[in-house]
């Protein structure tokens, strides 16, 4: 069935921003570098929900994935793919050809590609970059809730965070983030200070976290983002709905995707139209929304 303009259109700027990514991360390919600090787990999921509209990212990601997968947190990996709610076929397949091909093993696999062929178009040789700094952290503090901690608090504001705002925004369970964020304060790397009823987590000094490190560092949350627009791509990707029907669909998704959309800062849409309106409000907010995406992010 073919797509709507404006499914195509959120679909090449999606498939756009997951190549810059991919090759700010080392995947061998011509193109731009994102800028933004890079999500590996909602990258991934992203990469395989969209894996079938282009061969060669998802081979060239996945040539990436078998040699420095083991960058990634498969338990994260998974609650990222839940949440931006990647097809369990398609991320299935995913994660089993990396395992297939001498990869790292992740949950969830299925069955591998059969004509996945390695071809090498991947090469790290440092995460000292920007857009690597998840990479960099895990590096040097372990595939687990600590790096992704200490990432989110080169992002937070001078109040710190609490371990409740660090497991919304890590995706790690609250009992990994505790542990994680237990252990950080032992080694000085956090200070823990009460207010309120709740401990509030701040870098003790986040300049000698690692050479050259210096806060602010913002971070795109990219399971938010991708989150958003993948559902709206879903949306948009029907066909047949009568203009009235339709309107009354959107709000409904529009509603629901309310809180992501601000808490993001994403482009809003004219929730004022009303009636068969808001379909075309709606489609001039997935104009935005694609700009957006193809828009070069900021670290």
């Amino acid at each position: 069935m073919p797509m709507s303009g404006s499914a195509s259109a959120l679909q090449s700027a999606l498939l756009n921003r997951a190549w810059t990514q991919w090759i700010a991360l080392g995947v061998d390919a011509v193109g731009e570098r994102d800028d933004a600090v890079v999500d590996p787990e909602a990258l991934i999921a992203l990469t395989a929900e969209l894996g079938d509209a282009d061969a060669r990212l998802r081979d060239a990601s996945t040539d990436w994935c078998v040699a420095y997968g083991r960058y990634v947190n498969g338990s994260r990996l998974k609650q990222v793919a839940h949440e931006l709610r990647t097809s369990p076929e398609a991320i299935g397949e995913y994660v089993a050809t990396v395992a297939a091909a001498a990869g790292p093993t992740w949950p969830m696999a299925t069955r591998p590609r059969p004509d996945y062929v390695r071809r090498g178009k991947a090469r790290l040789d440092s995460a000292v970059a920007p857009p690597l700094l998840r990479i960099r952290l895990r590096a040097a503090f372990g595939v687990n809730a600590r790096a992704d901690v200490l990432a989110a608090l080169l992002a937070a504001p001078a109040i710190g965070l609490s371990v409740a705002d660090l497991t919304r925004t890590t995706r790690f369970t609250k009992p990994n983030v505790a542990s994680a964020v237990d252990a950080l304060v032992l080694a000085g790397l956090l200070e823990a200070r009460t207010v309120g009823n709740e401990r509030r987590l701040t870098l003790t000094r986040a300049d000698q976290i690692l050479p050259g490190l210096r806060p602010p560092i913002a971070q795109p949350d990219w399971v938010t983002r991708f989150g958003v627009a993948l559902e709206v791509l879903r949306f948009t990707g029907q066909a047949g709905l009568p203009t009235s029907a339709r309107a009354i669909e959107a709000r409904r998704l529009v509603e629901g995707l309310r809180t992501r959309i601000l808490s993001e800062g994403l482009p809003q849409p004219n929730v004022a139209a009303f009636g068969d309106e808001f379909s075309c409000a709606f489609d001039r907010w997935v104009v935005q929304l694609v700009d957006g995406l193809r828009s070069p992010s900021r670290a």
